[in-house]
Order: structure tokens, then C-alpha cells, then sequence
């Protein structure tokens, strides 16, 4: 505890500063509710009169977050009548609350650029501490939620907020205000923001991203988008044809499977296994054989960790019960499924594919 102190204490939606005292490390300042400044050290130093040292980069850029959320919470109002009921800074981004429920993507950039003219035309912050009596001489944006002193930070001609938080000498350090962000919360609509350098650095994150985008498509950056779209629009017709050619493929492993399976007591009682198979293509395969008469289908394949059975059966078929099959493999495998009497599924830990094997075996045909 100082008797004075440049450190800010986390407050108001912004973080605290860091920084040393006597080249100890500032881990954490925070204000009680007495109004005291703590500043937690890694250690206490060793004299009673310490020299500060805060970390200028840190603080300048919460000065140009903090300063950039009240032109752009201003620009919201006097632009969309949209109130900021809430404001958090985080380490990457910057967040607002609106009262409001949708933004488009014209009202996003309608408030930039009111609020980034707001920052070009350089208009002086200042700060004022005025008392009760003159709260109703201040245009507040939003009325003050505290008594006694209040510290006002005006942007000239343009807002005039109650707040404690770091800001800049004037808008033009702000240098760039940038919403990246906008969904639905809590009724309303929370907008992410960079202001100053994150808003540089984020511009040439993502600009070397389509610059590489572009080499390694050989293409112009002006060409990406469109380039893109072509893509898209191959892909989707190479999945296309490539599930056309698969369903072709599983409906010939099906038929090889019914041919190869021999007719017990009446019934094609056809159990199969697949380490190279995906779940769609035994749920392919089955859909086949259960169109051949008097046809009971048993079958699995791995999948990640786990192995997945599946059990149906024809239609004619009707006092075979499905269900009951798959759980007795499923059961014996140490998983659980279900399902109704024409067809079930079910899932169990992975394990070698001869055990797996016998279990179908067993359960569909009996002990060999």
C-alpha cells in the first residue's frame, strides 16, 4: 500500500497495469473497498520509499482500447440510438454489450466509420472531476452510477462519459478502430473491437494469410475470392460423385457378401467385420442385404477408440428381433446400444479383430 501510486487497479472493464517497484514485478493491483490501492509484489522490498515503473506498452494499449470503446459506444448511440450496458478488455479483444438485437453488416460499417472520422480528426481527451452539483450541467452519454466526486473524460464535442479507466491525450493516438465481431448475447449483441496497434497487428495477420493463400494457389489476392468459390463449388461436386461411386461400391460388397454366405436353416445370417470401413458404409452395406428375402445382417467397424455394430434384417423376417441380437453383442463386448426390432446400433471399446469376429459369430450363428 502506497501513498500514491500511477498503477491502475483492475476496474470499470479494464485490467490492471503491471509493472515494478523497486525492479520487484507488479503481479496484480486492485483497489478495496475502502478506496486503498494494493499492489501485489513477488516480494516486499526492502525500504519504505519505492520508485514505480509501469509498463508503458500495457498501458498504452488499454489507453487505446479504453478511449476507442467510448467514441465507438458513442458512435453506437448517436447512430443506431443502441446503448453499451456492458464492456469487458480482454488480452486479444475487446468487447461490448448493445441493447439492442441484431447489427448488419451496413450498421457495422456505418459506426467504424463514424468512429474511426471521430479518431482522424484528432479532438482532444480531457478530464474533468466536477461534484453533485454539477452532474446536470455534463451531456452524459450515460448517467454516472456514483456519488461525491466524479472524474469525466470528455472527447471534444463529441462524448462525455463518468469513468476512471487510462485514455489517450486525443483521439488520433487511438489510430485505428476495427469491430471484428458481432453475435447474440443475453438478448442483445456483443461486439468484439481492436483499437491501435492490436487492430495493426490483426491486419497483418491476416493479410499475410491471404498473401500465402495466394501463393500457394498461384493466384492474385483480387482472384482469391472468386477462386475460392470455384473450389467450393468443385468440391462439392467431387463429394458428390465420390459418395455415387461409394454407394455403387457398398451395394457390390453387399451382394458379394449375401452370395458368399451360406443358407442356414432358411436364413442368410451374414456377419462381417471392418477395420477400413466407416459406420456410412456398413449402414450402406445393411440397407442392401436387408432387400434380399430371409436375410439376418450382423455387422461392425472401428471407429477411433471404439468399434460400432449394427444389426437389421429383412422385412420377412418379422419374428426376428433385431434389438435383442445387438445387444447381445454389444453386451459381450462391453458396450451398451439399442434400437427397435428391424434394425439397431450399438457401440463398445475397441478390441482385437478376432475377438470382435467370434462375438458376431456367436451371437448371429452360435459357437463354431
Amino acid at each position: 500500500l502506497l501513498d500514491r501510486t500511477a498503477f491502475y487497479p483492475t476496474s470499470g472493464g479494464q485490467p490492471h497495469d503491471t509493472g515494478t517497484l523497486e525492479n520487484i514485478p507488479v503481479l496484480d493491483v486492485r483497489e478495496d473497498e475502502a478506496g486503498n490501492i494494493w499492489h501485489d509484489l513477488e516480494r516486499l522490498p526492502d525500504q519504505e520509499e519505492v520508485t514505480g515503473l509501469v509498463d508503458w506498452p500495457r498501458r498504452f494499449d488499454h489507453m487505446q482500447q479504453h478511449s476507442g470503446q467510448h467514441i465507438l459506444s458513442a458512435a453506437f448511440l448517436d447512430d443506431l440510438n443502441a446503448n453499451t450496458i456492458g464492456f469487458h478488455m480482454g488480452a486479444d479483444s475487446s468487447t461490448i454489450d448493445l441493447d439492442i438485437p441484431s447489427l448488419t453488416i451496413h450498421d457495422i460499417r456505418k459506426i467504424e466509420e463514424t468512429a474511426n472520422l471521430i479518431v482522424w480528426e484528432n479532438f482532444p481527451v480531457k478530464i474533468q472531476i466536477i461534484g453533485d452539483d454539477e452532474i446536470d450541467s455534463i451531456p452524459f452519454r450515460k448517467p454516472p452510477q456514483v456519488k461525491g466526486k466524479i472524474r469525466v473524460i470528455w472527447v471534444e464535442g463529441y462524448d462525455a462519459s463518468a469513468c476512471g479507466g487510462t485514455h489517450v491525450r486525443s483521439t488520433g493516438e487511438i489510430g485505428l478502430i476495427k469491430i471484428i465481431g458481432v453475435e447474440h448475447y443475453k438478448g442483445g449483441v456483443r461486439v468484439s473491437f481492436l483499437c491501435g496497434q492490436r487492430a495493426l497487428k490483426d491486419y497483418q495477420r491476416v493479410l499475410e494469410i491471404v498473401q500465402q493463400a495466394s501463393a500457394r494457389l498461384t493466384i492474385h489476392q483480387n482472384e482469391l475470392e472468386e477462386t475460392i468459390e470455384r473450389m467450393q463449388a468443385e468440391i462439392k461436386s467431387t463429394h458428390r460423385e465420390l459418395a455415387q461411386t461409394r454407394k455403387v461400391l457398398m451395394s457390390y460388397e453387399a451382394r458379394q457378401l449375401w452370395e458368399q454366405t451360406p443358407v442356414t436353416q432358411g436364413i442368410h445370417k451374414i456377419v462381417s467385420y471392418w477395420e477400413d470401413h466407416s459406420f456410412d458404409d456398413i449402414r450402406a452395406i445393411a440397407e442392401n442385404l436387408r432387400q434380399n428375402p430371409k436375410t439376418l445382417i450382423l455387422l461392425a467397424a472401428s471407429e477411433g477408440p471404439n468399434i460400432r455394430l449394427l444389426c437389421t434384417r429383412s422385412d420377412d423376417l418379422m419374428e426376428v428381433n433385431a434389438v435383442t441380437i445387438l445387444k447381445k453383442a454389444v453386451e459381450s463386448l462391453g458396450g451398451r446400444g439399442g434400437g427397435s426390432a428391424s434394425i439397431a446400433q450399438g457401440g463398445a471399446p475397441l478390441v482385437s479383430s478376432n475377438a470382435v469376429i467370434e462375438v458376431l459369430q456367436e451371437t448371429l450363428t452360435g459357437p463354431s
